[in-house]
């Protein structure tokens, strides 16, 4: 009887596998249809933080997006970026963040977590008398605590970018690792006619509460954040190492695997769910072309652009910044003569792109 139990939890655990990739997959398919037209500029109206939320969108990470969020407040006349050898880039206010004047690619949410970050780096100087004057490697333990703050804002902006059939898919997969640790608990204990199998509620148990306490939003790097997974680790793996060496080897097999393909459907394949409406795929498209666009230019082409444009090289670097192509780029506007730009003391290639 145990053979045909586990090859009945082999088949669960591969159909729980299965059903769990299909929306990856699905979301796979539905970005390489997207629409990618030639895109010179990226949408007008965007910050850095728009695009960054419309092309990974649920797998953004906005934790490296100070830079690109720096240089776009510079480019727009908001701020001066001057070097300090002691205090890093010094970043002085010039006037009060505006909205852009181009509503393609804006967003209110997105502009109000960009005005919040803008206004707790300045207001506090001004009120010190400094003149609106921030260091970027003396920033006070405060400001780093409260980017934390801002960049779980930014998280959940990118949650928003999905579909109604991502938000189902991602209930499902959320479930399902529960579901098939249960069956294939109950199916060895069926087989094995033994209480040890009951072990098995703690790993179920220890694998709900880190799921639960993480989807909170509990912040990174504190000390609740160390101590949960050992804790739940030790809480939920041995009790499941009693189970497995008190098993025959077929139902400990079947129980690793289990416990494989939950942790993996909880902790990775859920959180890359990207299936998206059509209005949400056709913004991630026009990004597309602009960063292939930007990839295959010849050289000469993006001269005219530099020629037509001496501007064009610095408003599109806070989005390549993003999209993680500058060093891709670097032999191209190497070779191209630029002015620096007016709100730039020092070598601003060499210091915060190359």
């Amino acid at each position: 009887m145990i053979i045909e139990n586990v090859i009945v939890g082999a088949v669960f655990i591969v159909l729980t596998l299965i059903i769990s990739l299909i929306p990856i997959f699905m979301g796979v398919a539905q970005k390489r249809k997207a629409v990618k037209p030639v895109e010179l500029f990226p949408p007008r109206g965007a910050s850095p933080l728009d695009i960054l939320i419309r092309y990974y969108g649920r797998n953004a990470n906005p934790h490296e997006l100070f830079n690109p969020l720096m240089l776009y407040w510079a480019e727009r006349g908001f701020i001066t970026i001057e070097e300090d050898c002691k205090r890093g880039l010094k970043l002085t206010k010039i006037k009060d963040i505006e909205r852009p004047d181009v509503h393609d690619g804006f967003n209110e949410d997105t502009y109000e977590i960009e005005k919040m970050l803008f206004y707790e780096i300045f207001s506090d100087k001004e009120k010190k008398g400094d003149g609106g004057v921030f260091y970027t490697l003396t920033a006070q333990k405060s400001f780093n605590e409260f980017y934390a703050t801002v960049m779980n804002e930014c998280k959940t902006e990118a949650k928003k970018v999905a579909s109604t059939k991502a938000k189902s898919f991602s209930i499902l997969t959320s479930v399902l690792p529960f579901a098939i640790m249960i069956i294939v608990s109950v199916l060895v204990g069926v087989s094995i006619e033994s209480g040890i199998i009951m072990c098995m509620v703690f790993p179920v148990a220890a694998m709900g509460f880190s799921f639960l306490i993480s989807k909170a939003g509990m912040p990174k790097g504190t000390a609740m954040s160390y101590f949960m997974y050992p804790f739940f680790g030790m809480f939920g793996g041995v009790p499941f190492l009693v189970a497995v060496y008190s098993v025959p080897l077929e139902a400990a097999i079947l129980l690793v695997c289990a416990l494989t393909v939950a942790l993996l459907d909880l902790y990775l394949i859920s959180r890359r769910i990207d299936l998206r409406t059509e209005e949400q795929l056709k913004d991630y498209g026009r990004i597309c072309g602009f960063k292939r666009f930007l990839l295959l230019a010849e050289r000469a082409k993006l001269e005219e652009l530099v020629e037509d444009d001496p501007e064009y090289f610095y408003e599109i670097l806070p989005y390549c910044y993003v999209l993680g192509i500058t060093e891709k780029l670097k032999h191209k506007f190497d070779r191209i003569i630029m002015d620096g730009p007016g709100w730039y003391l020092g070598e601003l290639r060499d210091t915060l792109m190359f």
